[in-house]
């Protein structure tokens, strides 16, 4: 009786060969496609509408960075939270009661010199592309990447015996890491999260030779271990490792604007120019072969290039009527379910100019969206670890408690101001020139139609109390003023009088 062994040994993965690793890749990728038909199947057996509109059944990191570096829109998708959330850099601030402390005084030294602000928006960007994204610490502990920072131990807890120097920061992409091992232990608190990354750093060279100078950019994986990073990961759900990549509902939709748009530009090359067709009169005779050669040059010619004049004879040339399409309302279509998607007014979403035109009520909701997610997510998930991982290499000094606040979004700009108290210059004049005054009393006035506080309204009106006494002071000392002057005036035109009447009755006497 013959008996089947099956012996399976277990391979590590350093000995596949890299043809190895991308068959394996391919074949994985092949079953989730077949998966993925099967599915499609079960809920919709009249069509596959993925291969109808010619989408892509399985998403990779690569398909999301090509469509990031390649479509606008995409990465208008990837970019738009973080270039937001960052349009002003938060404060870090130790103690609002005194002045820079210690902490404040070493936090603003380091990011003036590394521009840690810089990097974490750069980072909270490249993160969305994918699952995920690093942010590399350059330490100067003189250690090999691989190897664990001094200051924070296997469990992430702060050792305190790490004084050390940040020298660089550099961020990468989903496209350029793999996660290597993560943690095993179920007793550690960061139990199944990474604990050795691989890297792919890329170098550039010049080379010369006897053409010149050329530019060649070589890549290197490098091992890296976890306290050298910070693992950035947007949109999280089941998983604290990896997030949703930002493209990832919507990548139909932006392959349909990339087809939309790339189709339109095709149609215009081929439909703009109009068509022709070369009827052959029935009663000439064959053409030779020289002759049909000489022919197709002569049309070459005239159709790319720039000879405007063809010879035929016995041909009959007849024009087709050119057909464009305007691909402005489908691409206006994609452009508002995408908007939808994200909960985002479409005038922002379009960018600055259009952005400007947007409601109250769109602004106001966008900057509540946008403040929320400061404070839920770019806080607590990049800046915290960030300066946290700072501390405890020694590079900020340890304080107990330190706060990240954020601009208030809501603040009216000087422009807001200035129109603000333009209308209500006019109004505050229309109802004083009209004689409202004598039919609405100033407090209710101020109230219910210009919308002050009480606090407000009786600051105005104590002002104009004072005001108007101290233009009655002013009268009664301008009163005195001319009446002053009035007597003297007065005084010196009797004075006068009486000089004259003097000389009068002198000249009278001489006279006698």
């Amino acid at each position: 009786m013959n008996k089947k062994v099956t012996v399976t040994r277990k391979i590590p993965a350093d000995d596949f060969s890299p043809h190895d690793k991308a068959s394996m890749v391919e074949m994985m990728a092949t079953e989730s496609l077949t998966r993925a038909n099967l599915l499609n199947k079960l809920l919709d057996t009249r069509r596959d509408i993925d291969d109808e509109c010619g989408y892509p059944k399985v998403l990779t990191t690569a398909q999301y960075k090509f469509m990031y570096d390649r479509e606008g829109v995409a990465t208008r998708v990837v970019n738009l939270f973080p270039e937001e959330s960052w349009s002003e850099d938060p404060e870090i601030i130790e103690n609002e009661e005194s002045d820079d402390s210690d902490f404040e005084k070493a936090w603003k030294e380091v990011e003036r010199e590394r521009k840690i602000f810089s990097y974490m928006m750069k980072i909270d960007r490249l993160s969305g592309i994918g699952r995920f994204g690093v942010l590399l610490l350059g330490m100067n502990d003189g250690k090999k990447l691989s190897e664990p920072v001094d200051g924070i131990d296997e469990k992430g807890e702060k050792t305190g015996t790490a004084a050390l120097e940040l020298l660089y920061l550099r961020v990468f992409d989903e496209s350029l890491v793999r996660i290597k091992t993560t943690e095993k232990d179920a007793s550690n608190p960061r139990f199944g999260q990474p604990t050795s990354y691989s890297i792919t750093f890329e170098t550039i060279s010049t080379n010369r030779d006897n053409e010149g100078e050329a530019i060649q950019s070589t890549s290197q994986e490098q091992l890296v271990h976890w306290s050298r990073v910070i693992h950035i990961a947007d949109n999280r759900e089941s998983s604290e490792i990896y997030g949703v990549p930002r493209m990832q509902t919507l990548y139909n939709r932006l392959y349909d604007i990339r087809k939309i748009a790339g189709g339109s530009g095709e149609m215009f090359w081929k439909g703009g120019f109009p068509g022709y067709s070369f009827e052959m009169d029935p009663q000439s005779r064959v053409m030779t072969p020289d002759e049909k050669t000489e022919l197709t040059t002569t049309l070459a010619s005239w159709m790319n290039g720039l000879q405007r004049y063809i010879t035929t004879q016995g041909i009959k040339v007849n024009s087709l009527n050119p057909q464009v399409a305007d691909p402005k309302a489908h691409i206006d279509v994609q452009l508002e379910i995408i908007a939808i998607a994200l909960g985002v007014p479409k005038r922002i979403f379009m960018g600055s100019e259009q952005a400007k035109l947007a409601s109250s009520k769109d602004t106001e909701s966008w900057n509540k969206r946008i403040a929320k997610r400061q404070k839920k997510y770019v806080s607590p998930y990049i800046i915290r670890p960030i300066i946290d991982r700072l501390i405890a290499f020694g590079v900020l000094p340890e304080v107990k408690k330190y706060d990240i606040e954020w601009h208030d979004l809501d603040t009216p700009s000087d422009m807001d101001k200035a129109e603000v108290f333009n209308k209500r210059m006019e109004a505050y004049s229309k109802y004083i020139g009209g004689g409202v005054d004598a039919l609405i009393p100033e407090e209710i006035f101020f109230k219910m139609i210009v919308g002050l506080n009480a606090d407000e309204i009786k600051e105005i009106m104590d002002a104009a109390e004072k005001r108007e006494k101290e233009m009655e002071g002013e009268d009664e000392e301008l009163r005195a003023k001319y009446e002053e002057e009035d007597a003297k005036a007065m005084d010196d035109e009797a004075k006068r009088q009486k000089r004259i009447q003097a000389k009068l009755d002198a000249d009278e006497r001489a006279a006698q």
